[in-house]
């Protein structure tokens, strides 16, 4: 009889061992498995003072987890139960509860991109981080304000933005947090700008020549202004990359003339509107940004401009081109001759007339829609 009780004893212990063991690996096996599919994310916001409970209820409830306290009892094991971090964070399918918790952990907020393109400015830059909720206008602003890479320069035309700092936000794409601290996202901004324009320089130095910006005995700081400046108006005149340094070397051989640059780019930017062709009024504006009526490089750039657009500026080739126009295709043609220039201009105001008698005719010969209604049936 003893016997048997101990034999039963010993099997209800193996038993419970047996369950409890594959209980145990039912749940391991949960916590090392996605918790979904690929294309499968979510976000989560866990707010300031949440406790680990409250952030295992908001997982339970997305689907992430089955079992809350598993969840705080591997929380309290780590010894993370109460270091979870409070912000935004963004899951994909492909992550495991025990990846997940680790994320928490460490404060691992979801990044949100941001796509500065070549030729932004700092309104266009303010506005594309408040759209993704990175940061406020206002709040980028106050910062734009508070660093100046250039000093003695005019305000810009809007009279808001920082012209001391325009130019060198440089353009990329970025990954922030929501509500990241503007102090943080133009210091990425100024760092990439000097990890991309140093090389540039260097290369340039290097190169054993005088360039166009270290004549005159001017300061460091004027020389990269100049490049800086003008890589912003080669950005927002030319459209391949091909005929930047083409076009720098027609701004250089002005320069060197004293005539002005007559870059259509600076006169947008002075009436801050880039949506229409200019009219002849508008090439008479009184602006220290007019480069048709002023010699010489407006006071500050009118952009943000690319590397391909600095490295131009940098090194234009020795050309004896005082003149472009840009054709209907988007290139550019080049000459040191007035008249073939003007030549220039008569064929792409022809171009631009072919393609609007091109678009007129194409619009006509499309069908009229069909007006007529269905019957009705009284």
């Amino acid at each position: 009889m003893k016997k048997k009780l101990v034999w039963l004893i010993l099997i209800v212990i193996l038993v419970v061992l047996a369950a409890a063991g594959g209980y145990i690996y039912t749940e391991y096996s949960k916590w090392n498995t996605p918790w979904g599919k690929e294309d499968e994310t979510f976000i989560i916001n866990v707010q300031e003072g949440w406790s680990a409970r409250q952030i295992a209820d908001e997982l339970r409830d997305k689907g992430i987890i089955d079992n809350t306290e598993i969840f705080l009892i591997i929380a309290d094991l780590r010894g993370i139960g109460d270091k979870l971090k409070a912000g935004e964070y963004e899951f994909d399918g492909t992550q495991t509860p025990y990846e997940v918790l680790n994320l928490l952990a460490i404060g691992w907020n979801r990044r949100r991109p941001l796509v500065i393109p070549e030729g932004y400015t700092q309104p266009q830059i303010a506005k594309a981080c408040e759209d993704l909720e990175i940061c406020s206008q206002e709040d980028l602003f106050k910062e734009f304000n508070q660093v100046s890479m250039f000093s003695s320069v005019v305000s810009p035309p809007d009279g808001k933005t920082n012209p001391g700092l325009e130019g060198v936000l440089f353009p990329d794409t970025y990954y922030y947090i929501k509500n990241t601290p503007p102090v943080k996202i133009v210091d990425r901004f100024l760092k990439r700008f000097n990890e991309k324009f140093n090389p540039i320089t260097d290369e340039a130095v290097k190169a054993g020549k005088t360039w166009w910006w270290q004549q005159d005995d001017t300061r460091e700081s004027e020389s990269v202004h100049r490049i800086v400046i003008m890589a912003s108006i080669i950005e927002r005149e030319v459209k391949h990359d091909e005929d930047r340094p083409l076009v720098a070397s027609v701004f250089v051989n002005r320069l060197k003339k004293n005539m002005p640059l007559q870059a259509d780019a600076t006169v947008h930017y002075a009436i801050g509107d880039w949506t229409r062709p200019l009219t002849s009024t508008d090439l008479q504006i009184n602006s220290p940004y007019n480069t048709y009526k002023n010699a010489g490089l407006p006071p500050a750039a009118i952009c943000n401009p690319g590397e391909e657009a600095l490295r131009a500026a940098a090194m234009p080739p020795e050309t004896d081109y005082l003149y472009y126009v840009t054709m209907a295709d988007g290139k550019a043609r080049f000459t040191a001759d007035y008249n073939e220039f003007l030549q220039f201009k008569r064929e792409y105001k022809q171009e631009r007339r072919d393609i609007r008698e091109k678009m007129a005719n194409d619009t006509a010969d499309e069908p009229a829609a069909d007006t007529t209604q269905p019957a009705t049936t009284p």
